[in-house]
């Protein structure tokens, strides 16, 4: 299966409506071979199951018109809201035991402004990429991401070691003859670029100068404007590895539980 037959293929399962064929994906009995969805970027962000809290954000952000450019978004998902949500719940619970859980409606609309920092100028698909990636703007004010297309080894959160290091039963390479290339973006958070994990991890990932490095849920889906990538993120029962997303980098793992 290919990068991108397996993108639309994770698309179209969270969407319910589809079903599968030896010779193609359907969506509403007619076959996608384009991975191109008849409506807007929000309006896809609002109707995949992963994202609708996303579209909620921009929503309130005022942004519906900036994502329905000629942009391509890199998407958190709900998972990666909800992180951010518990952290900062967590947070003020240190303080007050009483505080009540903080929601997706509480947050300021100052800090949605950094929805910016997911979106780019232009349409970028998995076929545009390269393993050296694409140094992008992205519409927050001197900020900037790289899109690069990356062999996994494993799927993010498939039967873990702990330690960050897929389980040996799992890796791709155990029961495919090739690894798939993944759509991968690498945030830049501080004055310069970590291009290796080894850089990253010596920084410390709580650092908050440290680099951000993920890799897509879905990826290549085609909007009538543009295109969206979803970040990869885990359910609560995974939040203590680093490759889950919180939303706008916030708080550290030890955020995650009181």
């Amino acid at each position: 299966m290919t990068t991108s037959s397996f993108s639309i293929y994770l698309f179209l399962l969270a969407l319910v409506f589809t079903s599968c064929s030896k010779n193609g994906h359907i969506i509403g009995g007619d076959k996608n071979e384009t991975n191109e969805v008849n409506m807007t970027t929000y309006d896809f962000l609002k109707s995949f199951d992963a994202t609708t809290q996303t579209a909620r954000l921009i929503e309130r952000a005022g942004m519906i018109d900036e994502v329905n450019g000629n942009v391509t978004v890199i998407a958190p998902n709900n998972f990666a809201i909800s992180r951010y949500l518990r952290r900062k719940t967590n947070r003020a619970l240190r303080l007050d035991p009483n505080a009540p859980d903080v929601t997706l409606e509480d947050i300021p609309e100052a800090d949605l402004e950094q929805l910016k920092r997911y979106i780019v100028d232009g349409s970028f698909l998995s076929a545009d990429l390269t393993t050296q990636g694409i140094l992008l703007p992205t519409h927050r004010t001197g900020d900037s991401l790289r899109l690069s297309l990356e062999e996994a080894t494993a799927e993010p959160g498939a039967a873990w070691d702990g330690g960050g290091q897929p389980g040996q039963g799992y890796q791709y390479s155990n029961f495919m003859q090739s690894r798939p290339k993944k759509v991968t973006v690498h945030f830049k958070r501080g004055t310069k670029w970590e291009m290796t994990g080894a850089q990253r991890t010596a920084l410390g990932y709580d650092n908050a100068e440290c680099d951000q490095v993920y890799k897509m849920y879905i990826s290549d889906v085609k909007t009538t404007n543009g295109v969206v990538h979803v970040i990869y993120s885990g359910d609560y029962n995974y939040t203590d590895h680093y490759y889950y997303h919180s939303l706008f980098f916030f708080g550290t793992r030890s955020d995650d539980l009181l």
